[in-house]
């Protein structure tokens, strides 16, 4: 007998060759996807974009270093009516070279027009106890250098009434930083501190916390700002309703809490895992083998021609419908949604989403998430996290969460100011941010800016 006259055999072969092609393409194109099997722990977080934002950053910083008036003089400060009070939070880390919040604050201004530079006040906020000024290899520089509009610390905001307990407290949690429960506290009071002081010095509708080892896509400005107005847009349709605590549908409350500017790809992954089982994945098989098995025999019954049917005998219906479509459907999860589906530009509720590098924060609710962070920090046992805790507040009083794409900011750090790991550190990683052209940006960074003040503002920073 010739296998190769056989239906079923040929059949089978075409399977095995398309799933060798595309495990090949996978292999090639899908190995940053860190919920993909084919997945590289080698190169899935090879930089791309974030290295050549860093030498724009860099570039930034060489000139602020050679002509600071220059630098000043052009980008000015910001405007008396801000629409955004932006804090990078920084404490020091044990680095060989440059600390991140020196990057960071060199991609912030990158490329900015003056435009953008008065919509947003700039806070550094050197969380470091006692004494910053000692205990920060930055904090001389960033100050002298009188790029930011205010630089905070706590041993000089803090108010006198009650300053000589709140410092020992800090301090003493500041001190604690092998254990986990000590550091939660002291990053929730951070958090909550930088709410605080965006509120009672600004008037600005949004309110930006940053971490310090991120660093900002070139016009990370002007498309927070219009992402920003498209929220507020979003708010005002007219099926929406009041918060509620509990259950947040899409499309429901009228107000919101935030808007993510980062977020992994490990967050919006299917869950589950690989295991055939998962994400129902063999129920899925069943119904669509099952459905596909039921059309082809009434086609080959009632409809489909003699010349079809003969190559449609139960070999080929075994291959296809017991073999390629469980594999293709297991395959479809585990490549990964990132590599398959991607997220399209534009601004979008979602309650998933990892960590607290970069989130605006409506104004609305500053100050009653600053009030229920500071709670947290007194509660006995674990305080929480940083990025959970804003998202039960968003649950218990019904705001809705947001996140913009594409994503506008990128985790760089490997040294962990909260003792995560080096290794769990770098696997909070924006695969999509990497994917940017810096090109496309630097045009768009212009049209935008055009588009949103309604002049031409540019005065770019174009260093890089």
């Amino acid at each position: 007998m010739n296998l190769s006259r056989q239906p079923g055999f040929r059949t089978l072969a075409l399977l095995l060759t398309v799933v060798t092609v595309y495990v090949t393409y996978g292999y090639f194109h899908f190995y940053r996807d860190p919920l993909s099997i084919f997945f590289s722990e080698e190169h899935g977080f090879d930089r791309f974009y974030s290295a050549t934002r860093q030498a724009e950053a860099e570039a930034f910083l060489g000139a602020l270093d050679a002509n600071p008036d220059a630098i000043r003089s052009r980008l000015g400060k910001a405007g008396l009516r801000p629409e955004m009070c932006a804090v990078f939070m920084t404490i020091a880390r044990d680095l060989a070279g440059r600390q991140y919040i020196e990057t960071a604050v060199g991609s912030f201004f990158a490329n900015m027009s003056r435009a953008e530079r008065e919509a947003i006040h700039l806070k550094l906020f050197f969380a470091d106890v006692p004494s910053p000024e000692t205990q920060h290899r930055s904090f001389s520089k960033l100050a002298t250098a009188d790029i930011a509009d205010d630089i905070i610390t706590y041993a000089k905001s803090l108010p006198e009434k009650d300053k000589e307990r709140q410092m020992a407290l800090l301090e003493s949690w500041f001190k604690a930083r092998d254990n986990k429960s000590m550091i939660e506290r002291k990053t929730v009071h951070d958090y909550a501190y930088a709410l605080r002081q965006c509120v009672q010095t600004t008037e600005a509708p949004y309110i930006a916390l940053f971490e310090d080892d991120i660093i900002l896509a070139d016009g990370w400005a002007v498309r927070t700002l219009r992402n920003l107005h498209t929220v507020e847009e979003m708010m005002r349709d007219p099926r929406r309703h009041d918060p509620m605590r509990g259950r947040v549908e899409p499309g429901g409350p009228n107000s919101w809490l935030y808007l993510r500017m980062f977020n992994q790809e490990r967050s919006f992954g299917w869950g589950g895992g690989y295991g055939f089982r998962s994400n129902n994945a063999h129920v899925i098989s069943l119904a669509v083998s099952s459905a596909l098995l039921v059309f082809i025999v009434l086609g080959r019954r009632f409809f489909l021609p003699r010349s079809v049917t003969r190559h449609l005998d139960g070999w080929v219906l075994l291959v296809v419908c017991g073999v390629a479509v469980p594999l293709f459907v297991w395959l479809f999860f585990a490549s990964g949604k990132a590599s398959l589906l991607g997220s399209p530009p534009g601004v979008y509720e979602e309650w998933f989403g990892c960590c607290s590098q970069a989130l605006v924060f409506n104004r609305k609710h500053a100050q009653a998430l600053s009030d229920y962070l500071m709670a947290a920090t007194n509660k006995p046992g674990r305080a929480g996290r940083g990025d959970m805790l804003p998202k039960d507040f968003a649950w218990d009083h019904g705001l809705a969460r947001l996140s913009a794409y594409p994503m506008l900011a990128q985790h760089l750090g490997r040294i962990s100011a909260t003792g995560t790991t080096s290794s769990d550190a770098r696997q909070i990683w924006s695969m999509a941010f990497e994917d940017l052209e810096a090109r496309k940006l630097a045009d768009e960074h212009s049209q935008f800016v055009k588009e949103f003040f309604g002049r031409e503002e540019l005065g770019g920073m174009a260093f890089g």
